[in-house]
C-alpha cells in the first residue's frame, strides 16, 4: 500500500478530510506525470500552511504502544523551554529495556545567558541517563546537530523517534537526514511511522503523543502554532502589589506575595514571544476579561466561552533557587522571595515547583523596596 512521504498515511481515494486522502484524478495525473505524490494534507500544509485533518488520539497512542515494543533504539525527543509539559516520566517507563537518547530540542527558545553546559547540568538531575546520552540541539541555528548525527551514525540497525506533539521531531530528523517530510507548526502532522535513512540507520518518525495537560493543548491546531515559541522567548519582570492580578494570556491569572515580609516580590515570567502579558487590579477588567481575548490577551486567538472550562486556584510558595512551571505556557522565575502565588488555571493544566534554571547573579536586597 502507498504511503504518503509527508506524514506516513496510507494513501486513499474514498474520505475527504481523513488522514491519506487524495482525490483519483489528481492521484492518476502526478502519477502520469512522474510528480511526488502526497496527500491533499501534506499538500496544503506545505503549500498554503493549511491543516485539513487530525488524527484520532486513542488511535494514535494505541500505534505507538505497540510500536515501542519492536525498537531496540529510541530517540526521545522533548521541547526544552517546555520541559515538564514535554518530558513525560510515564512515557520513559514504557522504554525499560531500550538504548534510549534524550534530545532537549529548541534550544533556541532559552534565554542566552543559558549555555548549553548549564542546561545539560541542570537535565542530568532530571533524567535517568548517562550525560552521553543527553542532547541538546535547535534546528533554527544548527546546535548540536552535528553531535546527535554522529552518534545517531554509530548506531545499528533501527531506531524510533518519540516526543509530544510538536517538539521538532520532524525538523530535528529533516536537518539530520535532508528528508522532504512535510514540516509544519501544527501539532500532530506525522501519523504513521516515516522512514528516514542516515547512513545504515533506518530512523522511523512517530506521530506525536497527545498529552491535554498543558495550556496549549487547549486552542485549536492552527492557534497552536501561533502560540508556541518561534525565537528567544519574551521575559518580563514584576514586582506587584498584592492587590494586583498579573495574566499571562486569557486563562492564567497570577496573584503573588512575599512569604515572611511586607515588601514586594520580585519575580520574572517567561513565555513564548508572542503571549501576553497585562497586569491589573482594574475589576470591571477582571470581571470582563473574556472581551479582551485575542488582542490584549492572548492566548486565546480569538473569542472562547469561559463557561465552558473549569477553573482550579492553587498556592504554591517558590523561593529564589526555584522556578514556577506551568505546562505549556510559561515559567516563572524568582529574583526576590520566598513568593507566595495564587494561580488561577484550567482544572487539567499542570503547574510544578522546579530546582531554578535561570540561577540568580545578584543578590537582590531582600530589605529594601529599592
Amino acid at each position: 500500500m502507498l504511503k504518503c512521504p509527508g506524514c506516513g498515511a496510507e494513501i486513499q481515494f474514498d474520505h475527504p478530510g481523513k488522514p491519506g486522502f487524495i482525490p483519483y484524478e489528481v492521484y492518476t495525473k502526478r502519477l502520469e506525470e512522474g510528480k511526488e505524490i502526497v496527500c491533499q494534507r501534506c499538500f496544503k500544509l506545505k503549500h498554503y500552511g493549511m491543516l485539513v485533518s487530525e488524527a484520532d488520539e486513542d488511535e494514535i497512542m494505541e500505534f505507538i504502544m505497540k510500536a515501542i515494543k519492536k525498537f531496540k533504539h529510541i530517540v526521545y525527543i522533548f521541547d526544552v523551554f517546555d520541559f515538564e509539559g514535554t518530558y513525560r516520566p510515564e512515557i520513559v517507563e514504557l522504554l525499560s529495556g531500550a538504548n534510549v537518547l534524550y534530545v532537549a530540542n529548541k534550544f533556541d527558545t532559552l534565554p542566552k545567558t543559558v549555555s548549553g553546559s548549564q542546561l545539560k547540568e541542570w537535565l542530568k538531575h532530571r533524567i535517568p541517563a548517562k550525560s552521553s546520552e543527553i542532547f541538546i540541539t535547535s534546528t533554527k541555528n544548527g546546535f548540536g546537530i552535528s553531535k546527535l548525527k554522529k552518534e545517531l551514525e554509530n548506531l545499528k540497525g533501527s531506531a524510533l523517534v518519540l516526543g509530544v506533539t510538536n517538539v521538532g521531531k520532524s525538523s530535528l530528523l529533516k536537518a539530520i537526514t535532508n528528508s522532504s517530510a512535510t514540516i509544519s507548526p501544527y501539532p500532530g502532522t506525522t501519523i504513521g511511522l516515516i522512514e528516514h535513512r542516515l547512513g545504515s540507520l533506518k530512523l522511523f518518525d512517530s506521530p506525536g503523543i497527545v498529552v491535554n495537560d498543558r495550556m496549549i493543548d487547549l486552542f485549536d491546531p492552527e492557534c497552536q502554532s501561533k502560540i508556541l515559541a518561534k525565537g528567544e522567548v519574551t521575559r518580563k519582570t514584576f514586582k506587584p502589589f498584592p492587590e494586583e492580578t498579573i495574566f499571562v494570556g486569557g486563562l492564567c491569572q497570577i496573584k503573588a506575595k512575599m512569604k515572611d515580609s511586607n515588601l514586594r516580590p520580585i519575580f520574572q515570567i517567561f513565555a513564548p514571544e508572542n503571549v501576553t502579558f497585562h497586569k491589573t487590579k482594574n475589576q470591571n477588567f477582571l470581571q470582563n476579561y473574556p472581551k479582551h481575548f485575542g488582542k490584549l490577551l492572548f492566548p486565546p486567538c480569538g473569542k472562547m466561552d469561559v463557561e465552558k472550562i473549569s477553573f482550579k486556584e492553587e498556592k504554591v510558595v517558590v523561593d529564589i533557587d526555584q522556578e514556577l512551571s506551568i505546562s505549556g505556557l510559561c515559567w516563572i522565575n524568582v529574583k526576590r522571595g520566598p513568593v507566595e502565588f495564587t494561580i488561577t488555571v484550567p482544572e487539567n493544566v499542570r503547574i510544578y515547583v522546579r530546582e531554578a534554571l535561570m540561577k540568580p547573579k545578584r543578590k537582590i536586597n531582600q530589605n529594601s523596596e529599592n
